[in-house]
């Protein structure tokens, strides 16, 4: 379980007001609480920032990412009313060893 700070890139299908934060990441992709829903199969572009672990620094990385499924959870905040599934579909290699190995330490 790892809470990231995430930065939406501006896209088609993508709202401008869009915030994500990660409930759980993996090498493949990510579980983000969203403020707004956003249709299955559309593709985000996002940084990720990799915090705490054993990095002296915060790491950003860039991946794009497509929606699998978006779940509305009503009786959550409105900054975290949706739940989507996320599938890392492009991820510079050293970015994903970079991951794997954070992910390791936590």
């Amino acid at each position: 379980m790892a809470l990231l700070e995430v930065r939406v890139l501006p896209g088609e299908k993508i709202p401008v007001d869009l915030r994500l934060t990660t409930i759980d990441i993996a090498a493949g992709g990510a579980r983000c609480a969203a403020n707004r829903p956003i249709e299955q199969n559309v593709r985000i572009q996002m940084a990720i920032t990799l915090v705490g672990g054993t990095l002296n620094n915060p790491s950003p990385m860039d991946v794009d990412a497509v929606v699998q499924r978006c779940t509305e959870r009503p009786r959550a905040p409105e900054n975290r009313r949706y739940e989507l599934a996320l599938e890392f579909v492009r991820i510079d290699p050293q970015d994903r060893k970079k991951l794997v190995s954070y992910l390791n330490t936590l």
